[in-house]
């Protein structure tokens, strides 16, 4: 943090009903925001969220979504002060007892968690959107998609692709997605895993799960979250409890269960090509090395999205130019470096 911002934060918290806390930094995300814990001994404690504008950040969609999603009975973190030009919010203090941390020592408990994650989805599935949200259209989703050839083909092969390679796979997830989206859209957080999903032992039913990182909700198709869910990069879920959901999931929105599997495996496609390539590239410009050890998931993933037979022609194109992520490969992206 630079000095200028130091001074921000601390004329922000002066201001504010938590300015005589402790500050005690947390780990962050993959993005330019950062985090603290604040601790006071009459308050108890609350998080500190510093998300630079000068670096793109804004806060705005996420007190947006925050009010939103309170309003239909989700559980997100309340919003105690604000300094909304400036990038500053004080949230409710969830804990720490992410699913990811929680269901390491308990694993008995994934199916109730993971039900209760799928419930809050339902919610979103039959909520009135939230107005004025962008919908994440085609187009946005093959451009991010791309960041796995610009990225991970790059550096993964040390060789540029080429434009006849990128038109192709542009027109085949492209008419991939085409092909799901007559579906009417819904609110997708777009980040919907285990990383961002806190248990909340006190309070009951779905509102049980807490609920962060949802700044970059839009309109989309109704399998994306679920596939993020379900299907996330950074812990396996059980395949039982997998079926589980996505029965639990099907029953309770009525949808049609082989147009909703086929939408499930192009969302999680699309999803896993994405953060491919955004990984690559927090790896490679960001010198953020620890996101090569999830590379590996990734790509099996992505392998088992591709074996849906309405994905055939993207499977070939795959398995013919990109590199399997094996311990040369990812060395070479390990010492890549661009600035």
């Amino acid at each position: 943090m630079n000095s200028s911002r130091t001074k921000l934060t601390s004329i922000f918290l002066s201001q504010s009903s938590w300015k005589n806390a402790k500050r005690t930094s947390i780990q962050g995300d993959a993005s330019r925001r950062q985090y603290e814990r604040l601790t006071c001994s009459m308050k108890g404690t609350s998080i500190l969220m510093d998300a630079p504008p000068e670096h793109g950040e804004d806060v705005k969609p996420f007190v947006k979504v925050c009010k939103y999603f309170q309003k239909i009975g989700l559980s997100v973190p309340k919003i105690y002060d604000s300094d909304i030009s400036n990038g500053f919010l004080i949230l409710e203090d969830f804990g720490e007892n992410l699913f990811s941390k929680m269901l390491i020592n308990k694993p008995n408990n994934e199916l109730e968690f993971y039900i209760n994650a799928t419930d809050n989805l339902i919610r979103l599935y039959h909520s009135t959107p939230l107005k004025g949200l962008d919908v994440y259209n085609c187009s946005d989703m093959v451009n991010k998609s791309l960041l796995a050839l610009d990225w991970y083909l790059e550096y993964g092969l040390t060789a540029s692709p080429n434009v006849t390679l990128k038109t192709e796979f542009y027109k085949l997830l492209n008419a991939s997605l085409i092909n799901i989206m007559s579906t009417p859209h819904i609110m997708v957080h777009r980040d919907f895993h285990a990383e961002n999903l806190i248990w909340l032992n006190h309070r009951k039913g779905y509102q049980r799960v807490g609920i962060l990182d949802f700044q970059d909700t839009m309109l989309g198709h109704p399998a994306y979250d679920l596939a993020s869910l379900l299907n996330d990069i950074r812990r396996e879920v059980n395949p039982e409890i997998k079926r589980k959901c996505l029965e639990h999931y099907l029953l309770n929105t009525k949808l049609n269960v082989e147009d909703f599997e086929h939408g499930f495996s192009v969302c999680s496609a699309q999803r896993n090509l994405r953060i491919l390539g955004v990984f690559t590239r927090l790896s490679v410009r960001d010198n953020k090395k620890g996101y090569l050890t999830f590379i590996p998931g990734i790509w099996r993933k992505l392998i088992e999205d591709l074996k849906h037979p309405a994905l055939g022609d993207l499977n070939s194109l795959i398995r013919d130019f990109f590199p399997e992520p094996n311990n040369d490969v990812i060395q070479r992206i390990k010492n890549s470096h661009v600035s």
